[in-house]
């Protein structure tokens, strides 16, 4: 599945330098630590609240709240990066309280060629789903103990 990349770095990141792949993010053939990798499915699943985040593009294509999905986003400053935290964190303790094998709902779709519709169901294991989000709130706490920016690679 698609996933979206998140690092540290300064506002200027120039992607020019960057390669993403199933193998994370790398600089100029060097890994980038630290960084997180979040399922595209679950990213999906948060958007409503990631729009609480004041964020930006590199360019005016992208201003404003959340993430771009498909591009890439800078989240800088304090207020913006706390946020930003406390609604992984929130998201991590919640499922933590959730069974081993976890069902979430995915979008509604419609069978090829037919008027029956359902909704996805997207499966997550708690253990690997909390390692990631945990991975993301250490991307982001660095990104506040360093006074830099979470750069957000989308799919």
């Amino acid at each position: 599945m698609p996933s979206h990349e998140f690092i540290v770095g300064e506002a200027q990141f120039l992607l020019a330098h960057v390669l993403w792949n199933e193998n994370g993010v790398q600089i100029n053939g060097l890994e980038f630590t630290p960084q997180a990798s979040i399922d595209d499915e679950l990213i999906n699943y948060f958007n409503d609240s990631l729009d609480w985040i004041k964020s930006r593009g590199p360019s005016e294509s992208f201003s404003g709240n959340g993430l771009d999905r498909y591009g890439y986003t800078i989240i800088q400053g304090t207020e913006s990066l706390n946020t930003f935290k406390n609604i992984i964190t929130s998201w991590r303790d919640l499922f933590s309280n959730a069974p081993k094998d976890i069902i979430l709902t995915g979008n509604y779709g419609w069978e090829v060629d037919s008027d029956v519709g359902r909704y996805e169901k997207i499966p997550f294991n708690r253990t690997e789903l909390i390692e990631s989000l945990n991975k993301l709130i250490e991307v982001i706490e660095n990104a506040l103990e360093t006074n830099q920016c979470v750069i957000h690679l989308g799919i």
